[in-house]
């Protein structure tokens, strides 16, 4: 049964909640060297696990862009609280680009407006309040889409200002912007704007696509800042903007890698997401990154088969829609559970982890076995003696984060190096 107790909802919510507290080290490289004092890292189960056939699209599609075949490698990183504020997977997105090519910062959300914590690589800011609401509280009335998020505003003076940042040898201006929004008669149109206050575009709300939900507008040169703003052009049947997320894309070569991540989140929340795959079909990804798992075994009454078949059916709906798509899943960390008698150990977490290798192992996915190259059982512990994590021993700390995309991209590297062995 996928509804659960307002309870639960209120044990998500303390759990996201905590993700704001996160010291921010997004952007800065890692000295390997620092491995030294964490003795309780297991490196030599550092890799990508069942990757050789599961992976070959997504190795190939690499191995193209490296050789200069192709342009562009589509990733994809979906998750929770661990990847919302993109300390992780922008950590992996830096050293990927670094490497192949920066092909733009990808998806953002407005996270500001909806009450929630943002990345570091960009800001928002907004003149009003929206309605907002995230996968988790399925029971408000709004749809979800790409993002996990949804924001509304029945305000015709409504603007958005948006500015990205750029990161150590990489830039993030763009010159491709793409909106995902509720488009028709009763949507109002939308003004984009440059830093200087000129109108460099407008998105109808009327204007048709072969993307319902999608609206485009190239730019000349790169730019960083840009203000979207309501326009009421029929004030009889204009009435709300809807905005489901924002893509940003340059002209060079490389890597685009998207980040989906919402605090709270399981594998049912995002199955429950009205427009979801629909949205995210868009992306044309190539791999599809999955960091989930913490949430569902967080409180006690752990189902291990429901858990199962939630894994199963949100990559049944993602293949649907991008049926070339690889998967890597990462099992999730090990933590701690909060008790009457003080936060002990989860064991809960050692099921779930096991959940996610019986899946891959059985539907040939590949898989990142964090739990155990983390150090296993208990081990959360150990990373938070080292302020690796934040009290609750549940969420890490931006050093914590961090060194997990630093042991995430040396893994998948060095699966893409074995596959270009087989290749010569």
């Amino acid at each position: 049964m996928f509804l659960k107790t307002n309870k639960y909802l209120r044990l998500f919510f303390c759990l996201a909640s905590c993700a704001l507290l996160l010291d921010t080290v997004y952007g800065q490289t890692i000295d390997t060297s620092v491995y030294k004092q964490y003795t309780f890292i297991k490196h030599n189960l550092n890799k990508i696990e069942n990757d050789s056939t599961s992976l070959a699209f997504f190795y190939e599609k690499l191995y193209q862009l490296e050789q200069k075949q192709i342009t562009r490698v589509n990733i994809t990183h979906i998750g929770d609280s661990h990847i919302q504020a993109d300390n992780l997977s922008g950590l992996v997105r830096q050293k990927m680009q670094l490497r192949f090519g920066n092909a733009g910062r990808g998806l953002i959300f407005p996270y500001r407006s909806a009450k929630s914590n943002e990345p570091s690589s960009y800001k928002t800011i907004t003149n009003v309040a929206w309605d907002y609401k995230r996968n988790v509280f399925y029971e408000k009335p709004l749809p979800i889409g790409i993002s996990g998020f949804t924001i509304e505003t029945n305000d015709s003076l409504a603007e958005i200002n948006l500015m990205v940042k750029d990161q150590p040898k990489l830039g993030y201006s763009f010159t491709k912007f793409t909106l995902f929004h509720e488009k028709g008669q009763n949507n109002f149109d939308i003004s984009i704007c440059d830093d200087l206050n000129c109108e460099r575009g407008m998105f109808k709300s009327t204007d048709k696509s072969t993307n319902a939900f999608v609206s485009e507008l190239k730019f000349e040169k790169p730019v960083r800042q840009i203000y979207l703003r309501n326009k009421c052009a029929d004030t009889l049947n204009q009435k709300s903007t809807r905005i489901y997320g924002m893509l940003l894309e340059n002209d060079s070569t490389g890597v685009l890698y998207n980040m989906i991540g919402v605090n709270g989140a399981e594998y049912r929340h995002y199955l429950m997401s009205k427009y979801f795959t629909q949205q995210l079909s868009y992306l044309s990804s190539d791999l599809m990154i999955i960091s989930l798992g913490t949430n569902e075994a967080y409180s006690a009454g752990f189902d291990k088969d429901l858990f199962y078949r939630s894994i199963d059916s949100l990559v049944l709906s993602i293949k649907a829609i991008n049926p070339n798509v690889n998967f890597v899943i990462s099992t999730p960390p090990d933590s701690y559970r909060r008790t009457k008698k003080g936060r002990v150990k989860n064991p809960d977490m050692k099921l779930a982890r096991e959940t996610v290798v019986d899946y891959c192992l059985k539907n040939n996915v590949a898989y990142w076995d964090l739990f155990e190259i983390m150090g296993g059982y208990g081990s959360m512990g150990k990373w938070y003696a080292m302020k690796l994590t934040v009290k609750d021993r549940v969420h890490f700390s931006g050093r914590g984060y961090q060194i997990q995309g630093d042991l995430f991209y040396n893994a998948l590297m060095d699966g893409f190096e074995e596959y270009k062995k087989g290749k010569k």
